[in-house]
């Protein structure tokens, strides 16, 4: 299967083409999956759920200074701050992100705590060894160098620090045709390049000189919130379609809406596994 190349300008039309979509039938404040704890998990429960599990996760507390990168709304990082008291960056290369999360932040009284600017992962805006832990969710997915963003995730990270990435990973590397034709359909509506490969991306990890590399699968928390975005698929893409048609709504929109029907099989069939990495640098 070919990786497809996206342009920054691609990426950012994609999120702000959708973004009515994930605000009404998703979130105001998280753009990435919810966590479920059983079945009576609500989808507002499961979107705090995940910001709480990824910040025990990256082991966060007052005393740290975080950088989130790929920030969109900025529900991680206000959730961050609010919850646990740390200081927090956020960065996006969509300002329209970047207005949303300073708002969000300022809902949640953490403006002083909060600080979102526009900033390409590529090439993060801050000096060497100024964040304790650096997190990105549901976002080095879209880049085509992901060596590159780690790289600067580790020039960005002071000794000791702890990174944590959550995203859409590969699992194995023989798809049948079928199998990869429904994850390029996937990745395309999603402007995805291409997901990296586990044993990759935690090789990549190690020869960048992080240590006690692991990574966890969230197969069973997202799985009913893939499900929740397969039935929004079947009851919205028919009018998704119909708003296109009458030129209200963008192909994009219908890509998106068609893209939540099969996130769930591929996730399902083990096409392709959600999870996150955590590492640490040497002291």
């Amino acid at each position: 299967m070919q990786t497809q190349r996206f342009e920054t300008d691609e990426i950012v039309d994609f999120y702000n083409e959708t973004a009515w979509e994930y605000r009404v039938f998703w979130s105001t404040t998280n753009l990435h999956y919810g966590f479920y704890e059983d079945e009576s998990t609500t989808h507002r429960e499961a979107m705090t759920n995940s910001n709480s599990v990824y910040a025990d996760t990256l082991e966060v507390d007052e005393t740290d200074t975080v950088l989130d990168i790929g920030t969109g709304r900025g529900g991680f990082p206000t959730h961050v701050a609010a919850e646990y008291g740390a200081d927090v960056h956020g960065i996006d290369i969509d300002p329209l992100h970047v207005s949303e999360a300073r708002a969000n932040a300022r809902d949640r009284g953490v403006s002083e705590r909060t600080e979102f600017s526009v900033g390409d992962y590529h090439d993060i805006p801050y000096p060497d060894g100024t964040f304790d832990a650096v997190s990105g969710i549901e976002t080095v997915c879209h880049s085509e160098r992901k060596e590159r963003v780690l790289e600067e995730i580790r020039r960005v990270l002071a000794p000791g620090g702890r990174l944590m990435i959550a995203d859409g990973f590969r699992s194995r590397t023989a798809l049948t045709d079928p199998e990869a034709e429904k994850l390029r359909t996937v990745l395309d509506g999603w402007a995805v390049p291409d997901f990296a490969h586990i044993s990759e991306f935690r090789e990549t990890l190690e020869e960048l000189g992080f240590t006690d590399v692991t990574f966890d699968d969230h197969y069973e928390q997202i799985i009913p919130s893939a499900r929740r975005q397969w039935l929004l698929s079947l009851a919205v893409t028919p009018l998704l379609k119909a708003a296109a048609a009458l030129g209200l709504k963008s192909d994009a929109s219908v890509d998106q809406g068609v893209t939540l029907y099969h996130q769930y099989e591929i996730i399902k069939r083990g096409i392709a596994v959600h999870g996150n990495f955590t590492a640490e640098l040497p002291e």
